[in-house]
């Protein structure tokens, strides 16, 4: 019963079956949602429509410029990137149904190849690599693609490059194809040599697998040392030596290295292990595996140079006995020479030694000097050398301390020892060129007072010197004329004062003379003056003369008693504390032009008063500035008092005359010891007096 029922039910699918495309659907539709074409190729989507979508126009749309389209709806790529592309469908000329696929537009592979910088890679014809490959057969053909050469049991971490470079990351991707993975094997990214042997490897682009690389691999049996030997470790510049470098295992399939100089500019090294030295110095050269295991061996070669050249820079030496002369500067060519010692000799050892480039004199003479080349004795330079006797002193012969005066000059004499000595010249030099000067001939010439040293210095080198002191000194060119008459005291001495001219001569002294020592003596008292002594009354001649040159003047000298010429006749105080004082001049002979005073203040109690406008002092100056004719008193109101103050009510007041000017213009100082004080008390019967101030146009006194 059961089987009747699945038959039953499998008719009814088959009629079923049979009437669907008189039952399809209505589709507008592309058949596929997303499509990738290359730039620059096309491709036609395709396009589903059934049922009532079946009939009617369709147009095409593209969203943007990355693809272009026809009116076939067939799209060709312009740029990588995605475009969309629309499909409408119009019915009785009014839009149904519309339809979007995306095609993405991307940059095509057109090339895979590996990078090789860190790789043993060979071109397929070299020949280096061509024997150690097997016999190909005919069916084979020649080799046209690189080889890799690996050393057995070495991974790599490949890198590959695509074409184009803008290639999206995406389309980057490779499969790597090895053709005997027993020799050559992928494992975790890296491509690792198993054993020896040989194998293909392709890379293939997975975007276009047209795209690819192929590469023949030689795994090899890998070099794991290297010894380099050579039959010396020297080599002179300009020459050459040659390397031998072996490898092992004795069975490593590529046995050859490649030669590089470490130190290029000492020696270089050619592919064939032939080391050629440049310049002086040591250079390392590397041998290095050229089976990819980067195996070296090194060899140190030395480059030696020799001397070609000796020059001495000076032309001749002189140098003194008992002394030594400058080192002598060599040149030794060319630069970089192995051994640039020197070995020095001289023609005659009695004359002149050398040690190392300095010669020592012995005694005068001459001789030749020779530097030769340690290594090359042949290589030499000589020089001539002179030894003189050397200056041992200088002598002046001129008598020590000798002067002279400004414009005058001195020539001095000198004599140079030994008798024998090579270069007696000698040179002047002035240490005070500003006080005297000296020539070649040793001639002085004063120029400005003072002392100058002059040195005389041996032109030998031996530096042997004398010093003469000179001084020059300034001439004294007369005497001022003294006054034609001056005053002396009996009994003390007074100074007079005569001037010599130029006052920087160096000659100041003055000799004092008197006339008559029974009625004036007169002694020096410093440079310019002269202390006249009176004795008793008379006249005398006082005279002044020069020591320098001799030149007087004289004056004559009164001797009298001269300290008492002014008196203080009377002085009183008035009711209105003005002060009233009358001076008198005693002489009969003699007028005085001006009068100084000293007024002292007392208060009514007879106690100092401050009177003095410096708010201290308890007296004042007073003057009277007018001729005074002999015998003659003072004037009313012609007193002049300097510095008072008025300061309260004077009892009275103490007058000294402190001295006078003659008519001739001398000073006379009264000493104070001889002074004599005149008091007066006030008129005034209430208080003893007090000097008032002068009333405006009045004059104190």
């Amino acid at each position: 019963m059961k089987k009747k029922w699945i038959i039953a039910i499998l008719t009814a699918a088959l009629c079923l079956l049979a009437a669907a495309p008189a039952m399809a659907a209505d589709v507008f539709q592309f058949t596929e949602r997303n499509i990738r074409v290359f730039a620059g190729e096309t491709v036609t989507p395709e396009l589903q429509r059934d049922g009532k979508y079946a009939e009617g126009e369709v147009t095409f749309t593209l969203r943007n410029e990355r693809a272009v389209i026809d009116e076939n709806g067939t799209v060709t790529g312009v740029s990588p990137g995605d475009v969309y592309l629309d499909a409408q469908l119009k019915q009785e000329g009014r839009a149904v149904k519309n339809a979007r696929v995306t095609i993405t537009v991307v940059r095509k592979v057109t090339g895979v190849s590996l990078d090789t910088e860190k790789l043993q890679v060979y071109a397929p014809d070299d020949a280096s690599i061509l024997p150690l490959l097997a016999p190909r057969t005919e069916e084979q053909g020649p080799l046209t693609s690189r080889i890799l050469v690996m050393p057995a049991g070495k991974g790599i971490w490949p890198r590959y490059t695509v074409e184009p470079s803008d290639v999206s990351q995406r389309d980057q991707k490779v499969t790597w194809e090895i053709s005997d993975t027993n020799i050559l094997r992928l494992q975790g990214g890296q491509l690792y040599a198993v054993r020896k042997g040989e194998c293909d490897l392709i890379i293939r682009s997975n975007q276009n697998p047209e795209a690819f690389e192929q590469l023949h691999v030689l795994v090899t049996q890998p070099v794991k040392g290297i010894q380099v030997t050579a039959e010396s470790k020297y080599v002179a510049a300009g020459k050459t030596l040659q390397l031998t470098a072996a490898v092992t295992p004795e069975d490593a399939t590529i046995q050859s290295v490649e030669w590089t100089s470490k130190s290029p500019k000492n020696a270089e090294v050619d592919q064939n292990g032939v080391v050629t030295g440049i310049a002086r110095g040591s250079a390392t050269i590397e041998a290095k595996s050229k089976d990819g295991t980067n195996r070296v061996g090194y060899f140190t070669v030395n480059i030696t140079q020799d001397v070609t050249g000796v020059s001495i820079r000076e032309t001749d030496v002189t140098v003194a006995t008992g002394r030594r002369a400058a080192q002598l500067h060599t040149e030794v060519l060319p630069q970089n020479a192995s051994n640039k010692k020197l070995v020095w000799s001289s023609s005659d050892e009695s004359i002149a030694i050398v040690r190392n480039g300095i010669i020592y004199g012995q005694k005068a003479g001459e001789c030749i000097v020779t530097a030769s080349s340690e290594s090359n004795p042949e290589v030499a330079a000589t020089i001539p050398v002179k030894v003189i006797q050397l200056v041992t002193d200088i002598q002046y012969l001129t008598q020590a301390g000798e002067k002279i005066y400004i414009g005058d000059q001195l020539q001095l004499e000198w004599q140079v020892l030994p008798e024998d000595a090579s270069i007696k010249d000698v040179t002047f030099r002035s240490r005070a060129p500003k006080i005297a000067a000296v020539d070649a001939n040793g001639i002085v010439t004063g120029l400005n007072k003072g002392v100058a040293d002059i040195e005389a210095k041996a032109a030998d080198g031996s530096g042997r010197y004398r010093v003469y002191r000179v001084t020059v000194l300034k001439a004294v060119e007369g005497i001022d004329p003294l006054p034609a008459q001056y005053y002396a005291p009996v009994g003390r001495g007074i100074n007079i004062k005569a001037t010599v001219y130029p006052r920087d001569a160096s000659n100041l002294r003055i000799l004092w003379s008197s006339s008559d020592e029974s009625i004036a003596t007169v002694r020096p008292n410093g440079t310019s003056y002269g202390k006249i002594t009176g004795h008793r009354r008379g006249w005398v001649t006082i005279t002044a003369t020069t020591e320098d040159g001799g030149f007087s003047t004289s004056t004559n000298v009164l001797v009298d008693y001269f300290d008492t010429l002014i008196t203080c006749n009377s002085a009183r105080i008035d009711d209105n504390n003005k002060i009233r004082l009358v001076l008198w001049n005693m002489s009969r002979d003699y007028t005085v032009s001006r009068i100084t005073m000293r007024i002292e203040c007392f208060d009514t109690q007879g106690e100092p008063m401050v009177c003095n406008t410096d708010g201290e002092s308890t007296y004042f100056d007073a003057s009277y500035g007018f001729a005074l004719e002999p015998g003659a008193p003072t004037e009313h109101g012609r007193f002049t008092f300097h510095n008072y103050k008025e300061n309260g009510m004077l009892g009275y007041v103490v007058i000294s005359v402190t001295g006078y000017d003659f008519d001739n213009g001398q000073r006379w100082s009264i000493p104070e010891s001889v002074q004599l004080d005149h008091k007066y008390r006030s008129e005034n019967s209430s208080h003893w007096g007090d000097p008032i101030l002068k009333e405006p146009g009045e004059e104190n006194g």
